[in-house]
């Protein structure tokens, strides 16, 4: 679903990502990690195609991202940003409806009642219903953070792509929010790209982990393969221990010693 192949990027002549080459599949969650700085957003932009590549080739579903119209792109694409620029006060209905506008004639078109009754069906079934008439600037962060899910979900996307969804969430709404994108690969086949901080989190839910550092893919497998002391330590300069729960890693940081 997709490959990149001998991608390069610089920005004033710094390099951002370099020798970048990858193939994804489908129906799987998949997380970007990394430190601050490692290129993880240059990357997702790239992907998104909201930076010009100018070495290199990106394709989704083998087709060259450059040759999609931005209609088709986003009949494909969902993306759920880390932070919104939405500052309108509309109802939560509204930018639910949103996520139709790509399939519309044209942009003076009327939504359909199939487009109303749809988005009314998946707001009671994430339990946003009692907010489909609120201003959206009226909600909590996590529930905010959810309506963009949503938003994202309702346009039937092949591939979902997420920047930091969970970074300003309790513990409670991360979980909460990251299951219903588990569920979505599962029921829909569709993939999932997530830029995540938070390792705990990226190995409960990703199949597989993409540690960036520098600019450079260091390691791509499984938090099983990759959450070891040394690979930690080498990423995050990290001290820490493991501990196991399900056949899965989980990490307990640890202070420097003085």
């Amino acid at each position: 679903m997709l490959k990149i192949k001998n991608l390069n990027f610089s920005y004033h002549q710094k390099a951002l990502l370099k020798n970048i080459n990858l193939e994804l599949e489908n129906n799987a969650f998949i997380g970007i990690l990394g430190p601050n700085g490692s290129g993880k957003s240059t990357l997702l932009k790239l992907i998104l195609n909201n930076l010009d590549l100018k070495e290199g080739e990106i394709a989704l579903f083998n087709t060259n991202i450059k040759h999609f119209d931005l209609k088709e792109f986003a009949k494909i694409c969902g993306f759920v940003p880390q932070n919104s620029k939405l500052n309108a006060p509309l109802k939560l209905i509204d930018v639910l409806l949103m996520s139709k506008y790509a399939n519309l004639k044209h942009a003076f078109s009327s939504y359909s009642k199939e487009d109303v009754l749809e988005v009314e069906e998946f707001a009671k079934e994430l339990k946003l219903e009692s907010f489909l008439q609120r201003n959206v600037l009226s909600l909590s962060g996590g529930e905010f953070q959810k309506v963009l899910l949503a938003r994202a979900l309702l346009k039937k996307p092949k591939i979902l792509f997420l920047d930091e969804p969970t970074s300003a969430l309790d513990l409670n709404h991360a979980i909460e929010l990251l299951s219903l994108c588990e569920r979505w690969i599962k029921q829909k086949n569709i993939a999932v790209l997530a830029i995540l901080h938070d390792l705990n989190l990226a190995s409960l839910f990703c199949d597989k982990i993409i540690f960036l550092k520098k600019g450079e893919i260091k390691y791509f497998g499984t938090s099983k393969e990759l959450f070891t002391k040394e690979i930690l330590k080498e990423i995050y300069n990290l001290n820490c221990e493991l501990i196991y729960h399900n056949f899965k890693p989980y990490i307990l940081a640890l202070k420097e010693t003085q």
